[in-house]
């Protein structure tokens, strides 16, 4: 055979592997495009459940926040009753001193100089923490 027959023969056979090769290529390529399409399917799903559980999270927070900011507001409010309450117990004290006080002046058998309160002269401290 001449010379010329091989080289087409040759580039006959060069053209087919090379459309082999591209052919491969072009199918290692449109699989990959499937593969990162799927993953990238898979990661949407995977954020918009973790968006959700973090709406969850959030809402759990708030709620949480608000309950901590009654509790607050409650304790206030038990406090500025428990301040009430321990002066109206002192403002009491003071009147029953001031009418024991009253009743040994006016007593002719108290002691002299009379006593200061009806416990001995020691008046409760309304914020002693011993009480």
């Amino acid at each position: 055979m001449d010379t010329w027959v091989w080289i087409v023969i040759a580039v006959v056979v060069a053209l087919v592997v090379l459309a082999v090769a591209l052919a491969a290529a072009r199918r290692s390529s449109e699989a990959r495009r499937v593969r990162d399409r799927d993953r990238a399917v898979t990661l949407r799903e995977e954020a918009a459940e973790a968006h959700v559980a973090a709406g969850r999270t959030e809402a759990g927070a708030a709620v949480a926040r608000a309950d901590a900011d009654e509790a607050r507001l409650e304790a206030d409010r038990l406090e500025r009753h428990a301040v009430d309450l321990e002066n109206e117990a002192a403002e009491a004290q003071g009147h029953a001193d001031d009418r024991l006080a009253e009743a040994d002046r006016l007593d002719p058998d108290a002691p002299e100089g009379g006593r200061a309160s009806h416990d001995g002269g020691h008046r409760a401290d309304p914020t002693d923490p011993r009480r």
